[in-house]
Parts: structure tokens; sequence; C-alpha cells
């Protein structure tokens, strides 16, 4: 089941995404950098419920096992953009078709205010297959800034009249 987010799931939230962080970005960000990722950091688990609304995730068998956050874009794109700021899945769930149905519920719930929706993603980062296979169009590149070193990040764009066919 795919849900707004509530107060309640900002520890899960929080787990998922370091997690999905150390899992990724291994071998990609320094291994200390991983390492102190810590799901139960109080102060992270505070600044996810303060955006809480900002999230929505899916849960199986009353677990959440997978997060998508959306909203207005923060790459200095113009008004008609939102963007897709983070998608984790739970290992154990991968290529079940949730990511899919998570895009889509952002899409829905961005569609009234914004034409198109950004995703920014590491060049290195498997998940710039799933972005091209559910019609993401490579629009450019930007640098995502990590302890003074930057990293390459694909951006693409999902046109929300065409991204509603998912």
């Amino acid at each position: 089941m795919i849900r707004k987010a509530n107060i309640n799931d900002a520890k899960d939230i929080v787990k998922i995404n370091m997690n999905g962080w150390k899992e990724t970005y291994k071998g990609i960000f320094p291994q200390k950098f991983l390492d102190k990722l810590n799901i139960d950091d109080e102060i992270s688990i505070k600044k996810c419920e303060d955006k809480i609304q900002e999230y929505a995730v899916c849960e199986i068998d009353n677990k959440v096992v997978s997060i998508i956050r959306y909203g207005k874009n923060k790459k200095d794109f113009n008004n008609n953009y939102g963007e897709i700021h983070a998608l984790y899945i739970d290992n154990a769930y991968q290529h079940q078709g949730i990511g899919t149905k998570l895009v889509q519920f952002a899409i829905n719930e961005l569609k009234n205010n914004y034409k198109s929706i950004l995703v920014s993603t590491l060049v290195e980062n498997p998940a710039n297959k799933f972005y091209k296979k559910i019609g993401g169009t490579l629009i450019g590149n930007s640098d995502f800034i990590l302890e003074n070193k930057a990293y390459k990040e694909n951006l693409y764009e999902l046109k929300i009249k065409e991204s509603n066919q998912l």
C-alpha cells in the first residue's frame, strides 16, 4: 500500500534512506562518511519529521519498505518543475514495481502544480537505468557536493503528461 507518510514513519524513513545510501553509494562516497550514518540519529529523525509532508511510503504487511520524497525543485529550474528528491527501496523488495508505483504517486501529487518532474542521480548509480525505463529524458548534468568534493549527477526530466502512462 502506498500512502502519504505521517510523523510515525519518520524513523523508518531515515532507516531506509540511510541504508539506501550505504548500499548504493558504497565505493562511490568515502566509506568513512557512510560508516557514520546512523539510523537512530535523532537529528535526522527530527529533520524528517519537519518535512514529513514531502514523503510517501510503501507499506507491505505493516512494514515500511520504501520511501519517496518529492516537492518543489531544488535545482534552480523554473517553477514549472517539481522534483523527486529521494527514492529508496529496501533491497528485499526491489524489482517488484514498487519504484514505478511510488514515482506515479509523486507525479499524481505534483501534477496540479508542475508540468515536469526533475530527478537527479549520480552517474555511477544503477538507478539511471530505472529512470530511463520509466520515460526519463536526460537533460543535463549537475554536481552533488559531499564533504567538499563534487560528484557528477545525471539530471532527468519526466514530463507529467507522458509520465501518467507509467
